[in-house]
């Protein structure tokens, strides 16, 4: 901090910025003032020239193949791409790639909606290659429950069966208009559970032939489980 005393001999020094401020005349402070200025001065050219320095540079192609550099790019190449260049190395700062159609955007979509719908299928697929290792030790163990299920499935087959037949007997010697309705509503539900029953069958006859297949394979090669599905 510099003190100084206001005395009667005063002066206005005038400043390069084009501002007058009184100041004393002490050689000390003057020649402050000065270096200030000076230092000022010469921050501002550095600035000046660290601009020009780092300046925008752009470099573009055109349609017929053409490579374009300046200072200024027409605006309609900014969706064509283009790369901003450092003009003290030429090196390439960031490169702008062009904008997509709206038929490319769709098909990125669609890659990327299939990606997902494999990556969740294999991630699917490790999950149950484990179950099927923790469950059966071997074919024969998969076998025997397979046999297990679907003799119980056939079970409820021949159950429901027998109350169809039992429902057919009761509609055909019916005497009043009641029974006979409630022995029909009868037929049609055992026969809707007769359905129901041989398609579980079918499924369950198909999933156990699928998970053969995939143990027989596990086995045979040592697979071990994918990563994916931990």
């Amino acid at each position: 901090m510099i003190v100084w005393q206001r005395n009667a001999l005063m002066s206005s020094v005038k400043i390069h910025t084009g501002f007058s401020s009184p100041l004393p005349l002490l050689p000390r402070f003057r020649t402050l003032c000065f270096s200030h200025v000076f230092v000022v001065s010469i921050t501002m050219m550095c600035t000046g020239f660290v601009s020009v320095a780092h300046a925008d540079l752009y470099r573009w192609t055109t349609k017929d193949g053409m490579v374009h550099y300046g200072d200024n790019m027409p605006s309609s190449q900014a969706l064509e791409g283009y790369d901003l260049i450092n003009p003290a190395t030429g090196e390439v700062i960031r490169h702008i790639d062009r904008a997509r159609t709206p038929q490319e955007l769709a098909a990125e979509a669609a890659a990327k909606t299939a990606e997902e719908k494999k990556r969740a299928e294999e991630v699917a697929q490790a999950q149950r290659d484990r179950m099927l290792l923790d469950l059966y030790s071997n074919t024969s163990d998969l076998e025997r429950a397979r046999k297990q299920r679907l003799d119980e499935i056939d079970a409820l087959i021949k159950q429901n069966q027998n109350a169809l037949d039992r429902a057919n007997e009761r509609s055909k010697h019916a005497q009043a208009s009641s029974e006979q309705k409630a022995a029909f509503k009868d037929v049609i539900q055992l026969r809707k559970n007769l359905f129901d029953l041989q398609e579980r069958r079918d499924e369950t006859s198909k999933r156990f032939a699928e998970d053969l297949q995939r143990l027989e394979q596990l086995q045979a090669k040592g697979k071990p489980l994918d990563q994916a599905g931990k």
